[in-house]
C-alpha cells in the first residue's frame, strides 16, 4: 500500500477516535485529532501527485474520508447544539449530491475519476478551519465569536460548491447524451 494510501487509511481510523473523545468531552484530544486528520488530507493528496502514487483506491477513499471526517464533526456539532440545523443540511446536502453525481457519472462512463471543483476545496477547506475554530472555542472562550462567522462563511461557500457541481454535472450530462 502508497504512503498516500496509508495516510488515507490513518484518516479513516481518527474519525472514531475524534468522535469517542469528542463525545467523552475530551475536548482538547477532539480537536488534536481531527487537526491530525485534517493534516493527512493535505498529505495523501501532495504525496500522491509528487510521488506519482496516485491509484483508483485512494481516488476512493480519499474522498470518502473526507466526507465521513467532515460529516461527523458536523453531525457532533449539531447534536450539541453548536452547528445549527441548516447548516448540518447544507453540508449533508452538497455531499450526497457529490456522491449521487460521481455514481451517475460513473455508470456512464466507467471512470472513478471525478476532478473536484476549486470552490469544492475552498468550500472543504473553509469547513475545516470553522470546525477547528469551533473545537477551539472549546478551550478558547474568545473563539466563539469568530467560529460562528467561520461556519457561516463555510455554510455559504459549500452551497455555492453544491450550485457549481450540480451545474457542472448537468452540463456533462447534456454533452455526453447528446442534448443542447
Amino acid at each position: 500500500m502508497s504512503v498516500p494510501n496509508i495516510l488515507t487509511s490513518l484518516r479513516i481510523i481518527l474519525i472514531p477516535l475524534f468522535v469517542m473523545a469528542y463525545s467523552y468531552n475530551e475536548f482538547t484530544l477532539a480537536a488534536v485529532l481531527f487537526i491530525l486528520a485534517s493534516l493527512t488530507d493535505l498529505l495523501d493528496g501532495f504525496l500522491a501527485r509528487i510521488t506519482g502514487q496516485e491509484s483508483k483506491l485512494g481516488a476512493l477513499l480519499d474522498p470518502l474520508a473526507d466526507k465521513l471526517l467532515l460529516l461527523s464533526a458536523f453531525s457532533l456539532l449539531f447534536y450539541r447544539g453548536i452547528v445549527p440545523l441548516w447548516v448540518l443540511i447544507t453540508v449533508m446536502s452538497k455531499d450526497v449530491l457529490v456522491v449521487c453525481g460521481w455514481m451517475i457519472r460513473y455508470f456512464l462512463t466507467r471512470s472513478y475519476s471525478a476532478p473536484p471543483s476549486i470552490l469544492g476545496k475552498v468550500a472543504t477547506f473553509a469547513q475545516v478551519v470553522a470546525i477547528t475554530a469551533i473545537l477551539l472555542g472549546h478551550l478558547l472562550a474568545s473563539v466563539h465569536t469568530v467560529s460562528y462567522r467561520l461556519l457561516v462563511i463555510s455554510a455559504v461557500l459549500t452551497a455555492l460548491s453544491m450550485l457549481d457541481y450540480l451545474y457542472r454535472g448537468l452540463r456533462e450530462l447534456e454533452n455526453r447524451t447528446g442534448k443542447s
